[in-house]
């Protein structure tokens, strides 16, 4: 089920998280590392035959970098080509070690740790290919929020729909 009621928890739990790192890193708790994760761009020219184009983002995750990602609205690849990382989804808790290739449902927001040194990619299809759209990508391959693709992320939302379900 999309929206049960431990995806709900995990999902609320993991936007509370993001929020308390940023507030921390504003208060100067914690430590910004955001300008040591280098992030590489790839793209394919669309294809006359799929009429789409390929997009791979690859993040470099110093050994001890604590990141929660973004939400993204469809199925993708990824593959973490170096390095170990743990992982906290809803759906528990897991480490990866590279190489290491799977698929990304719908929706899913990751808590990620680097036990090591990691470099970890992310592969979309796109209608906009190329650096100079990358804004216009983002909005199509990543989610505002979990509404936006019919998912619920509060509690006491999802007990208020229970009730009239």
């Amino acid at each position: 089920m999309k929206n049960s009621l431990a995806k709900v928890t995990f999902r609320e739990k993991i936007l509370n998280a993001q929020d308390e790192m940023k507030e921390a890193i504003s208060d100067g708790k914690l430590r910004d590392v955001m300008d040591e994760c280098t992030l590489t761009h790839y793209f394919t020219p669309i294809s006359e035959d799929y009429g789409c184009a390929v997009y791979g983002r690859e993040i470099f995750l110093p050994k001890g970098t604590a990141i929660i990602g973004k939400i993204h609205r469809h199925q993708h690849l990824n593959i973490i080509s170096k390095g170990k990382v743990s992982v906290m989804t809803e759906h528990g808790k897991k480490y990866m070690t590279a190489p290491c290739t799977f698929i990304s449902e719908t929706g899913l927001k990751r808590a990620v740790y680097a036990e090591e040194d990691t470099i970890w990619t992310t592969i979309h299809l796109t209608n906009t290919p190329g650096e100079d759209h990358l804004q216009e990508i983002e909005d199509e391959v990543i989610a505002p929020d979990y509404k936006s693709i019919g998912l619920i992320d509060d509690i006491a939302e999802y007990n208020r729909l229970e009730v009239i379900t």
